[in-house]
């Protein structure tokens, strides 16, 4: 058996994307599992010693429509095909019926072209297919001023049914409890729930001294994605108003993306961020770009608080590997209302302070109150963390798809 780890996402450092393959191949090896690892054309990136198989043109967010009426249309299809096209051009003697492909990042615009591949192999070299789904992009802001928005779950739907018709021993897999039941109402096919794992071992391992800020000065740190999504555009009033708490927090704010920010319309935002940052005394420091492992790492070391204004349309059903980390390690968290982040919070016990609406003032109500109870609240996260940990990682995720997998795919057992 070999497994075959599929990611068009896989394309550089930033984001969670090197870091979360890294864990399911070392994972992998860790059973005597034979991995092969497929990403992004033109990637720099090594994974566990593997060097990424080329094959993807295209980051899986890209648009080729230019209708605004039939554009949910017109990326079906383009972008099917172009996926397919990838595909086709792998050898067919690589794959066998014992072998398993996992796909960490799929949308309807690629779902098809994996089912109309699968269809061109000979029916006794299909291998297994395990697909996670983890956006319900058709429900995300940007798309809901667009006509026909709609078709995008029809499309999910008429998709998912095609790869199950070429190929009955393929799975469908959510990362989180409201994505797997929203996807099963979508598609009315099952749909596993999976952990969304991050491997904190680095930090857990003391690879790197944890620095906290002094108790006059607390360090708040959001990092990640430079989105609208993830609450960036309410960081400058919310510093304004943390300005004004006992005691005075300190924010260190990473900028990953500047031109990606810009286009999203974060560009006054960063303008803001800017000024004040440059202000003397400001007590706001700027991390930009994307980080590498160690220095991403090295910045949640760091957290004392660690913010996540995120948006409640997205993450009300979404992962965040952001939490999942900070949770994992035993960190304080500030989270908005009516997401996952807020529902594993309470689950789990963990040291999480949830705002009760999804604006700047009450956000920064959320830390206040974060501010004021820190010793206790890190207590709590630290006594919920190894629960969260144990059950969100990659030893959990392979158990749960070898297990759900028919023969005559083996399911190796973690030692």
């Amino acid at each position: 058996m070999r497994v075959h780890l599929f990611d068009p996402q896989l394309s550089g450092t930033g984001g969670h994307y090197l870091n979360h393959d890294a864990q399911l191949v070392r994972e992998l090896h860790r059973r005597g599992v034979d991995v092969s690892l497929y990403g992004r054309i033109g990637a720099k990136v090594t994974v566990e010693g593997l060097v990424p198989t080329p094959v993807f043109r295209n980051d899986i967010f890209l648009e080729a429509a230019h209708d605004p009426a039939v554009w949910a249309m017109e990326n079906f299809h383009a972008i099917n095909d172009a996926f397919l096209a990838d595909l086709s051009a792998l050898p067919t003697e690589t794959f066998s019926g014992e072998d398993l492909i996992y796909l960490p990042n799929l949308l309807q615009n690629q779902l098809h072209g994996v089912a109309r591949w699968l269809r061109g192999l000979p029916s006794d070299r299909r291998p297994a297919v395990a697909v996670m789904l983890r956006y319900l992009n058709h429900a995300m802001d940007y798309v809901q001023t667009r006509a026909n928005k709609e078709l995008i779950a029809l499309y999910y739907r008429f998709a998912a049914r095609a790869l199950q018709a070429v190929q009955p021993r393929a799975l469908l897999c959510a990362d989180t409890r409201e994505l797997a039941a929203a996807y099963r109402q979508i598609t009315g096919l099952p749909v596993l729930e999976l952990p969304n794992p991050m491997d904190v071992a680095p930090l857990l391992a003391g690879a790197r001294e944890r620095v906290r800020g002094s108790a006059a000065s607390p360090l708040i740190v959001y990092q990640g994605h430079t989105s609208p999504l993830r609450g960036f555009h309410f960081l400058p009033d919310m510093i304004d108003r943390c300005s004004k708490l006992s005691p005075r927090p300190r924010f260190a704010i990473q900028v990953q993306n500047r031109e990606g920010a810009a286009t999203a319309g974060l560009g006054a935002t960063l303008t803001r961020l800017d000024r004040i940052a440059a202000t003397p005394g400001s007590g706001v420091r700027l991390v930009e770009g994307a980080l590498s492992s160690e220095d991403y790492y090295g910045l949640l070391s760091q957290a004392d608080i660690v913010l996540l204004p995120y948006a409640p349309t997205f993450y009300g059903v979404g992962s965040s590997g952001v939490f999942t980390e900070s949770a994992s390690v035993g960190k304080v968290v500030v989270v908005s209302p009516n997401t996952v982040p807020a529902r594993q919070g309470a689950e789990y016990g963990l040291g999480v302070v949830t705002a009760t609406k999804w604006d700047p003032a009450s956000m920064t109500e959320a830390v206040a109150l974060a501010l004021r109870t820190l010793p206790a609240l890190r207590d709590k996260a630290a006594a919920g963390a190894p629960r969260f940990r144990a059950e969100q990682c990659a030893a959990v995720l392979w158990d749960k798809v070898f297990a759900a997998l028919p023969s005559p795919v083996a399911a190796p057992v973690a030692a």
